[in-house]
């Protein structure tokens, strides 16, 4: 589905607009954007077309109305996918709790990064380094201390 142009924005005005400001609205924007006046420049004639088919649409009152209609639905899906999309999201995405990244540091490497205490002394009872592989390698090489 192509998504509908904002003729509001085009003409520089708000939904609230009267006839009398989309008329203003279109002249000024007409004045400024007439290709006579930037013969050698394609993106004035473009603007002006732009300029002249949101007229055509806001200054009718039932054409308006179908317009103001399909744009509100328009927002509305667009609201509601988001919000799907958002709640699929939020499903998928992990949830970490990093009040408690401390914590969990402690109980995988076994021991405090913030104050350096080794909190796993079952494991690692005379050794400072968890990862030390001095004992491993005296038993390797036959050596005893």
């Amino acid at each position: 589905m192509e998504q509908e142009r904002d003729w509001y924005q085009i003409l520089e005005i708000t939904e609230k607009a009267t006839e009398l400001e989309i008329k203003a609205a279109y002249r000024r924007l007409v004045k400024k954007y007439h290709p006579d006046t930037h013969a050698n420049d394609k993106s004035y004639t473009d603007k002006f077309n732009d300029i002249s088919e949101a007229y055509k649409i806001l200054e009718n009152p039932k054409k308006r109305q179908e317009y103001d209609r399909r744009r509100k639905q328009n927002q509305e899906k667009s609201a509601s996918t988001k919000n799907q999309q958002g709640e699929k999201q939020s499903e998928s995405s992990p949830n970490f709790n990093f009040e408690n990244i401390n914590k969990n540091f402690e109980d995988f490497f076994g021991f405090n990064p913030k104050t350096k205490d080794i909190t796993r002394e079952d494991k690692v009872k005379s050794k400072k380094n968890p990862l030390d592989t001095t004992d491993m390698f005296e038993k390797f090489m036959g050596i005893k201390r």
